[in-house]
């Protein structure tokens, strides 16, 4: 099941992603989507049996599959002295990638809702950081770090499909020449919750339930390879008018990152298709 990601919009993105759709493309030549799969990951753990709760990593498990805390985020602190959070982190590698920017790119993964009432509702931020693909507790708040979006869980939520669009981040790696980007996911940090917590399954057996990236030809909604008139349709669909939220399937042609699919993106969506055609 999809649900909308409530997304961060920053008037500081939007001229550089603004000048990125601007770059005149010579010709957009066809290729499949490429889905990414972490290189590195795991759970970063600050606090409670571990160590100091001090806002640096105690112990870190890189393994999901033999962690008690499988894929948990959380951030307790209800008990003085026994606080406790875990961090997860997502480390990609963009070697594979010969798309020209700007490119479309997303970040699709499930989360759940802790199965006890009455927990709170849960904020939980995406933030991305600097990528070592190194198993390092350096990646517990490595800088300088940006918030890319939040997502809020409720107690007892069935696994539940998100997608975050983080085009602006993928495509200045890209260039600026860079092979890797990565992702921390944590519970809001300023929250007034005591007790928060959300589940993320992954195995490492089994790459499909860790967040995969998605990178492909910008505005090439129907995922062919290249953009043309079905992808003019697929925009008119996906049309939500200024100031309502967009779909998570939707969200490559929100190209300003405003939460929504307006005239504004297709503008731009216009200048790209006419450029691919000539």
């Amino acid at each position: 099941m999809l649900h909308e990601l409530r997304q961060i919009s920053s008037a500081a993105k939007i001229p550089a992603l603004l000048g990125l759709i601007a770059i005149v493309l010579a010709a957009i030549q066809p290729a499949s989507a490429l889905s990414i799969y972490p290189t590195k990951d795991g759970t970063l753990v600050d606090g409670g049996g571990f160590g100091v709760f001090d806002g640096s990593a105690d112990a870190w498990d890189w393994y999901f599959n033999g962690s008690s805390y499988e894929g948990t985020i959380t951030l307790s602190t209800e008990t003085q002295g026994a606080e406790l959070e875990h961090r997860l982190v997502w480390e990609y590698s963009l070697s594979t990638v010969t798309l020209t920017p700007p490119v479309s790119a997303t970040l699709t993964f499930t989360l759940r809702g802790a199965p006890i009432w009455p927990f709170p509702d849960v904020d939980v931020h995406v933030y991305n950081y600097p990528a070592d693909l190194l198993e390092t507790p350096d990646d517990f708040e490595a800088g300088p770090s940006e918030l890319q979006g939040w997502i809020t869980v409720v107690p007892y939520q069935a696994p539940t499909i998100y997608a975050l669009n983080i085009s602006a981040k993928v495509n200045d790696a890209l260039i600026s020449g860079l092979d890797k980007v990565a992702f921390r996911m944590q519970v809001d940090p300023t929250t007034a919750n005591a007790a928060s917590q959300v589940f993320l399954d992954a195995v490492d057996s089994d790459p499909t339930t860790k967040p995969l990236l998605t990178i492909s030809v910008l505005g090439d909604a129907g995922g062919n390879g290249q953009v043309d008139i079905g992808d003019h349709s697929d925009f008119v669909d996906c049309m939500t008018g200024p100031g309502r939220s967009v779909a998570p399937a939707c969200a490559d042609l929100d190209f300003d990152q405003d939460q929504d699919v307006d005239l504004v993106d297709f503008d731009l969506f216009e200048s790209i298709l006419t450029n691919s055609l000539q």
